[in-house]
């Protein structure tokens, strides 16, 4: 069986989707990728058109302030039926328990399965 390819994305790539990335990391049930919307020095990697392609779900962690969900539609076509927005704020460094426990719960809601 093949695994579900999700794919994180926030705005930098620093704090929230590499955050929601590590929880995942090393799943037998999910291949995870992050990115940001814009590149930034500590950001790992920027959102291209190969990576939305890639992904089976993209998460993304704001529409209200970031846009993130309109971006991704705007720039690379990626579809309402492929992104999932988390609602998570940009007030959270790179792997803050906080932050990791949100990330757990609003994945879960959305049906991502921690082991």
């Amino acid at each position: 069986m093949s695994k579900l390819k999700l794919l994180f994305v926030c705005t930098a790539n620093i704090n929230r989707s590499r955050t929601a990335e590590d929880l995942l990391k090393g799943s037998d049930r999910y291949e995870v990728q992050s990115a940001g919307i814009k590149k930034h020095d500590q950001g790992k990697q920027v959102v291209t058109q190969e990576l939305v392609d890639w992904a089976d779900i993209i998460f993304v962690m704001d529409e209200d302030h970031d846009r993130h969900a309109s971006i991704l539609q705007e720039r690379f076509g990626a579809g309402k039926e492929k992104v999932c927005i988390l609602c998570v704020p940009d007030i959270y460094a790179k792997g803050d328990k906080v932050l990791a426990e949100l990330l757990r719960s609003r994945l879960t809601a959305h049906g991502i399965i921690f082991r």
